[in-house]
């Protein structure tokens, strides 16, 4: 079965995370594959960021950039760099608490879309001894 609001396979005639009926899928329906995480790492580390995966996984992949180097590139451009990368686009961008900058990265063919959260980078004062 099928829950069309969270988009995701399910158990029984509700959706146990949302409550909505869940439907049939058409037959011979697949899931859209999750985006290659592991390739999205490499293209983060190449300019300066750590990526680290949450959440559920089923409607989208939600990633969390931290900067770990102090020339790590701006939030924008590791957005943009990253989609590049993946053969897609940023379709939007947002700001979120704390600093936070967040995308939607969609990449061309069956694959969910990315939920980019970029961590900002801090400057830290310098020590006057």
């Amino acid at each position: 079965m099928h829950c069309p609001d969270c988009n995701s396979f399910r158990m029984g005639s509700k959706c146990w995370k949302c409550g909505a009926e869940t439907i049939q899928p058409a037959e011979g329906w697949i899931y859209p594959a999750i985006p290659d995480i592991d390739r999205v790492r490499k293209l983060a580390f190449e300019v300066g960021y750590a990526i680290a995966a949450h959440g559920s996984m089923e409607r989208d992949v939600d990633l969390v950039a931290v900067p770990w180097v102090e020339d790590a590139i701006g939030n924008h451009a590791l957005m943009e760099h990253i989609a590049k990368g993946m053969n897609g686009k940023v379709l939007a961008i947002e700001k979120k608490p704390l600093g936070r900058y967040a995308c939607t990265i969609q990449i061309d063919g069956w694959y969910k879309d990315i939920d980019l959260s970029v961590c900002p980078r801090i400057e830290l004062p310098t020590s006057t001894n």
